[in-house]
């Protein structure tokens, strides 16, 4: 082998794997630039969500969501539906029961009127409630003031939830007041169950808006009426137009739904998963009565309506 050439009194190079260390650090360097980039790129993925967080939190903050969520934070509203819909289990059901017996008609029937059962659904509604010619007959002498009370001790708890969402005091006549309201929705359900059917199978167009009408107006007229006039009609309308709205949104959901959650319950659980659909069915009433006069009230103080909506629709822009 030659020897290289040198300058004298340099002491000559060692060798060693210089091509195996320049690609040990060659690619080393590249593990490294992979990891900075994945890093980049994990640090902008940071940075978008933070972004995003803010300008949804930018959104959020003062918006009629943010108000409308503050109000039914502060009536606890999953915890008095839930209460409401304990009420209407042990005190609606057997005074509906009752009152369809008296009249001669089925509760069962107008239930799968109104919620559209299946025929397997209905059967298995009806194992749970007695002929209407064994209630009628069974209710005699004391039973009497409990079908009564129950009644009442319903109208009452829908009375007390209104006051608590619009922030009133109770008075001392709230207990006539919702005996009376109790009266009249026995005789509304009875008008339109009469009037229904028939309107319904000949035009169920007209009967829907009928019904649509109905429903808002009957809402409108028990939180006047059980709040005592206390809250002007004029801040009660937008809370009558929510809780219908939802009202019927509500009854087309478990209209396609109910019969298949009444079927499985009861499939899985025997009998008492027939209760456990309609605990859902009443839980929902009371989001329903808490939801639509909490969203009346927000569109109200808020100034919101349909023609300032067209205003800045039409408004041409700057």
């Amino acid at each position: 082998m030659r020897a290289r050439d040198r300058t004298p009194g340099t002491p000559e190079p060692e060798e060693g794997p210089g091509d195996g260390l320049g690609d040990e650090r060659g690619d080393g360097l590249g593990d490294e630039g992979g990891t900075e980039d994945g890093t980049a790129h994990g640090n902008a993925g940071v940075r978008r969500a933070r972004r995003a967080a803010e300008w949804g939190q930018a959104r959020y903050s003062g918006s009629w969501a943010e108000n409308l969520w503050t109000r039914l934070d502060a009536v606890d509203f999953l915890g008095q539906a839930i209460v409401l819909a304990a009420t209407l289990l042990l005190c609606a059901v057997p005074f509906l029961i009752v009152v369809s017996a008296l009249s001669g008609r089925s509760a069962v029937s107008g239930m799968t009127h109104r919620l559209g059962l299946s025929a397997e659904a209905s059967a298995d509604v009806s194992r749970l409630i007695a002929p209407s010619s064994t209630t009628s007959g069974a209710v005699t002498g004391l039973s009497w003031v409990f079908f009564v009370l129950g009644g009442l001790a319903t109208a009452v708890s829908i009375q007390q939830l209104y006051q608590r969402v619009f922030q009133l005091p109770r008075k001392t006549w709230d207990r006539l007041r919702a005996l009376v309201w109790l009266a009249l929705a026995v005789g509304w359900l009875a008008l339109g169950t009469l009037a229904g059917r028939t309107l319904h199978a000949s035009q169920p167009v007209l009967w829907w808006i009928i019904g649509a009408a109905g429903c808002v107006g009957a809402w409108w007229f028990t939180m006047w009426f059980l709040l005592a006039g206390r809250i002007p009609w004029r801040r009660l309308v937008p809370c009558a137009v929510a809780t219908g709205g939802f009202w019927i949104g509500m009854l087309v959901v478990f209209h396609f739904t109910f019969s298949g959650m009444v079927v499985g319950n009861e499939d899985e659980y025997g009998p008492i998963g027939v209760v456990f659909a309609l605990m859902s069915l009443f839980i929902a009433i009371g989001v329903v009565i808490i939801l639509g006069a909490s969203a009346g009230m927000m569109w109200h103080d808020r100034g919101m309506s349909f023609r300032a909506a067209l205003r800045r629709i039409r408004r041409p822009p700057r």
